[in-house]
Order: structure tokens, then sequence, then C-alpha cells
């Protein structure tokens, strides 16, 4: 290690202990008390009723809360999850149930597993068109869905029985006919929304979730650092709206029937009503909504001036959300979720980047990067005209002109951020000009952008473990699981996470949130972040911007140790001192055009950059 790298300041870090624990424990002992401790069947009817309205808010805020996906039409999934439970026992299996009633105990799996699938595949259905849409077009798309899906279950008769719906669903009874008391209903549904509520938090807590608060925070990003965002997008449609359709299945059955009337579009925005209310993105937060709206509903209807205008009750809830955004925007519950559960060492570690993979050695001096003729045109704007140069293994490559010159416009073309007009672009012999930002990455481009751009609610830990995201991303149900063994990979990243840090010297920091870092220490996370997704050929977007004389001469030394450790650097600068110091060779570019290239020696006495950029009597 350089001897210029400042030793890491020893913070020991917090372990997760008995507090981890805290949310999980309160919850899990007011469900398993609450029929004990209510008054009557008719209040643990209610607490049946809050615990589907947990799963459901739960459901939505993976939409909502994490992905920032705008969802009105949340309840078409949970009328196809209720309606397939319905169809299933009443219609399919029917006549079996009514002579042997304890069949249900294999009938029931398979009406949530049809669920899944029926709800996965509606959630597929309206997903898939608005991965590209948002704000208010998805949300209007999304409440179209959620009316179509309402008006065929109320037209639909020979199939969901109509506006009359589906009656003499059986009841959650395993052994005989029997009537069942509301709390063994009760306990059933509790035992289903706890195991909802884990395998959400576990998905939360791994690639997947990462994935979709990287989305909310910043799409673009997201995608440069290897994350394919419109599959994960449509994955969070597929987790909600399977949420949503076995939660269906259970209503069903504590109902005994399904009717358009039990789904309204006003549940619509009730549902994400209580997200807000609780606490959006957070994971306690849409259960806490939930649970004290449901009762508080039940609690109402005693009240005389409800009875006598019950939309006062839906109004009630709006004037509440309104009122709480003004004074506590996070929602009740704002403790920020916690998305890994693989804990890093206490000790500062030696601070060396992993190699980057290569199928065979490459030659110094061998062209890596090679672009022809490359254009880009905006509209009527040409900002780019027929750029051509070899970025060689083993320099750092300076990209200098005035402001406009289309420096920036040239890296988000060999990153895939946007696509050139015309030209080629060939990373170790393969044209990715036409690629997408994630796939550019996951080959082995790597860059940071002109204004630091991190995920500003994640940790530093966490930022840099989206950007070992394509190593850590597999086969999603497997991270459903609470159980250790599913993150033994993540240990491993998070290992080299805690690497990175130390080698950009910002180790110190990895369990702060990103907001809180200095600039300077912004920029150094976002260097890190990038060279987690183990580049070739790391691109740097002005790393020295407002930072001072020993920041950057600090900064100088990292991109020099970068290019030691294998990684080729293309580095547009405005700092003279700084480009000139670290470049290997400069390319200057004047409207787009090439106007010069060659050593920092030679661009310092050529004409055209004398005049150009440095001004007609620069010396």
């Amino acid at each position: 290690m350089s001897n210029t790298h400042t030793t890491p300041i020893v913070v020991i870090k917090p372990e997760l202990g008995l507090h981890r624990w805290l949310w999980p424990g309160v919850f899990l002992v007011i469900g398993l008390l609450a029929p004990l401790v209510l008054p009557g069947d008719k209040w643990v009817r209610v607490a049946a009723l809050a615990l589907v309205y947990v799963a459901l808010a739960s459901g939505l805020n993976i939409l909502v809360g994490l992905t920032g996906l705008l969802d009105l039409g949340f309840i078409a999934f949970f009328i196809v999850g209720a309606y397939t439970a319905a169809i299933f026992t009443v219609s399919t299996f029917g006549p079996l149930l009514a002579e042997n009633p304890a069949a249900l105990a294999w009938v029931l799996p398979i009406s949530v597993v049809a669920a899944i699938v029926f709800a996965g595949i509606a959630g597929s259905i309206i997903g898939y068109p608005t991965l590209r849409a948002r704000g208010d077009y998805l949300a209007i798309m999304t409440l179209a869905f959620g009316e179509i899906v309402r008006i065929v279950s109320i037209n639909w008769t020979e199939f969901t029985g109509g506006a009359v719906g589906i009656r003499n669903i059986p009841a959650l009874n395993f052994v005989d006919g029997s009537m069942v008391p509301p709390t063994t209903t009760y306990y059933i549904i509790l035992t289903v929304v706890v195991i909802l509520i884990v395998a959400l938090a576990s998905l939360i807590a791994s690639p997947v979730g990462r994935a979709w608060v990287a989305i909310r925070e910043d799409e673009l990003v997201a995608a440069s650092i290897g994350i394919r965002t419109r599959r994960y997008k449509l994955l969070a449609y597929v987790v909600g709206a399977s949420t949503a359709g076995v939660i269906g299945v259970f209503f069903a059955h504590m109902n005994q029937f399904v009717n358009p009337d039990s789904f309204t579009l006003e549940d619509n925005f009730i549902v994400l009503s209580l997200v807000i209310l609780g606490g959006a993105g957070t994971l306690w937060g849409p259960i806490t909504g939930a649970a004290l709206w449901i009762f508080f509903q039940a609690v109402a209807k005693d009240i005389p001036l409800i009875q006598a205008h019950p939309e006062f009750r839906t109004g009630f809830l709006a004037l509440i959300v309104i009122v709480l955004m003004i004074l506590r925007p996070g929602g009740i519950i704002s403790k920020r979720l916690e998305l890994t559960r693989a804990r890093g060492g206490t000790v500062p570690p030696v601070g060396e980047l992993v190699r980057p993979d290569a199928e065979q050695p490459v030659a110094p001096g061998a062209a890596v990067l090679r672009l022809q003729e490359v254009k880009q045109v905006f509209g009527g704007l040409t900002a780019l005209e027929a750029v051509t140069f070899d970025l060689k293994h083993g320099e750092v490559l300076g990209l200098m002109g005035p402001n406009g010159a289309g420096k920036s416009t040239l890296l988000n073309a060999i990153s895939g951020v946007t696509n050139a007009t015309s030209g080629t672009i060939e990373f170790f012999g393969e044209r990715t000009e036409r690629l997408e930002s994630s796939a550019v990455s996951t080959r082995g481009i790597a860059r940071t952008f002109q204004t630091v751009r991190l995920f500003w609610d994640m940790t530093v830990l966490e930022n840099l473990l989206v950007g070992g995201h394509s190593r850590l991303a597999g086969f999603v149900p497997k991270f459903l699981s609470p159980f250790p063994f599913v993150r033994k990979s993540e240990r491993f990243t998070v290992e080299e996470a805690e690497e990175v840090l130390a080698f950009v010297d910002a180790w110190e920091c990895r369990d702060r949130r990103a907001s809180s870092l200095d600039a300077y220490q912004q920029r150094k996370v976002e260097i890190a972040r990038a060279l987690m997704t183990r580049p070739r050929v790391l691109l740097l977007d002005e790393p020295a911007a407002g930072l001072n004389e020993s920041e950057t001469r600090d900064l100088s030394t990292l991109i020099a140790r970068i290019r030691e450790h294998g990684i080729d650097v293309i580095l547009i600068e405005h700092d003279m001192d700084l480009l000139m110091g670290v470049s290997d060779r400069i390319v200057v570019l004047d409207h787009g055009v090439i106007i010069a290239d060659g050593t920092p020696a030679e661009i310092r006495k050529n004409p055209a950059v004398l005049e150009a950029y440095l001004g007609s009597d620069a010396k």
C-alpha cells in the first residue's frame, strides 16, 4: 500500500443485538395476545381483518415505498386471490369438500399456489406496460387496471357469480364442517401474515431489496452499476401482487363469500393511505398504519356522528394523512430499512482491490476501448462529431475541453447511459454502443458522475453492496428465506466492500448514511461503489469538483493507485494540475470534435488547445 494512504481510524462497528428483534417481538406478542384480551368475538374478527390489511399494506409498500411505483389499482390483485379461493372451493372442489370437509387441508394449499400464480400473472400484465411510465401516467394506468378487474368480476357472471358473488366458501376448518371459532381463524391468518412479513423482510434485506431502493432513489445510477431496472420493477409488481393474492385467499375463507361490493375503488386509496400513514418505505410502518386504522374504524362505528355519516370515516383518514404529512412526513414509524444482515469486521482491513476478471492477460499498451467515428446528435444539436480514439491498457486518459465540448456526453455514450447516434464502440473487441448501461457495467465499465449521485438513504456499506449487485443477484425465491446460509455470498461481498472502503480511505464511514457525509467523503464513496463492480475501465467525471487543494492531491494519489491495480481510467477534469499530473495521455475536445491527442507536455504546447481552451495568449 502506498505510504500516502492514511490508515483509517478504528471505529468499532455496532453489532446487531437484541434491539434488532425489538419490533418483531413487540408485534408478535401483541398478535399472539390480542384474542385473549379483546372483549368478545366481534373484536377478534376485527383483529383478523386488521391482519388482512397488514398484509395488503405490506405488499403495496413493496411498490410504493421501496421501488417508488405509485399503484392505485392494487386491490385488483386482492380480488384475484379471493375469487381464486372462491372458485376452487365452491365450483372446482365444492362437491368433494361437501362430502369430506377435511379435504380443505390439501385444497387450500392448491388455492394459495394458484392465487400466487394468477396474481403474479396479473402483476406482470400491469407491470410490463408501465415499466417506462412514472408519476401521473403510472397512477392512471394502474387505476384503470384495478377498475377493469373489478368490472370483469361484476359482468363475468357464469364464472364469478356477477353482482351476487360466490357464497358458501368453507371456513378454515381442516377437520369437519362445523363452525370455526373466530379465534381459530384469527390465529391461522396471523400465521400466514407472519410468514409473509418474514419473507418480505428477508427479501428486502437482500440484493433484491437494495435494487428496489436503488431504483427508487436514482434509476439511472442503479442501471449504470449493473441493475436491470425494468426486470426489478416487474419483479416488484409480481411480489406485491402475490402478497395480495395470498391474503385474498384467506380473506375469502374468513368471510365465506366474495362479491364485487367487497372490493371498491375506495379500498385502493385506503390501503395507499395506510402505507403513507404508517411510514412508506419502512417495514413496520404499513403494519402499524393498517392495524391502527382498522381498529379505529371499528370503534368509530359506535360514534353517533359516524353512524349518521359513514363517509366521515374515510374523510377522517384523509385528514389524518394530510396532518401527518405536514407534521411527520416520514409517517408514524420512520425507522429506516435494514438492507443487509451480513456484518463485517471491527478491525480496518488491508485495503486492496479484487483485480478485474479477465479471460486472458492484456499486454500493456494494447487497446482495451476503441471508439470509431462516434457521433451523438440530440434533435438539431450535434454534441459529438466523428470522435475516434483508443484507450490503452495501463494508462490514465484525460479528457479535456471547455464547458459544452461534449466530454460528459462522450462518457454517457461509452457507459451506455445514452446510445451513440452512429459510430462504433468496442470494449475488448465486443461492440457495446447499443447495449444498455446495466449490460455495459457487467462487462467491466464503471463510472462516476459530474455531480455526486449516491443512494442517499442507504448507508455507505449498502451503497457498495449495490455496486456488487451483479455478483449477488441470483434465484429470487432463495432470498425469501431468513436463514443465515442464504447470506454466505453476501458476507464475502461485505468483506470486499470494506476492503474497497479502506482502499479509498473511507472505511470509518461504512455505517453512516450517505447523506451525512461531507463532499470529499461522498466522492470517495462514489468511486468505491464504482470499484465494487470490479471494472476493467473506470470513467471519472470531474471527481475533483468542489475539493480543496489537499483533497485534490489525495484524489490524484488514489487515481494513480487505481491504475496500478490494473484498472484503466478515463478522466474528465477542469483542475489542470490534477489532469496534467495524473494523465499519461490527454484527448482534447472542442464542440464535439477532437482537436488534440498527446502527452500532457504536448498538449501544453499545442496551438489549437491554447487557442480553444487555454486562450490564445496562454503560455
